[in-house]
């Protein structure tokens, strides 16, 4: 009696999501602190905008993975 189940492995779930937007995220920047380990406002503000830029572009590509997600659902 024949199997009425495909062996044919399931299509890959990201097949058609854009590459870049696969790519692991970014690794966060290092907060600034002065040799003794402290940190002063000029380098607190640096380091928050660094950290403030990197979350942004995680951000984007979150946007963009959940519009590529809409066009597909009917």
């Amino acid at each position: 009696m024949a199997s009425a189940c495909s062996t044919a492995p399931p299509p890959s779930r990201t097949a058609s999501v854009s590459p870049h937007l696969l790519a692991p995220p970014p690794m966060l920047p290092q907060v600034a602190r002065t040799a003794e380990g402290a940190m002063d406002g000029r380098q607190c503000l640096s380091s928050a905008l660094d950290l403030y830029d990197v979350a942004g572009g995680i951000r984007g590509a979150m946007i963009e993975l959940q519009r590529e997600v809409g066009m597909r659902l009917p």
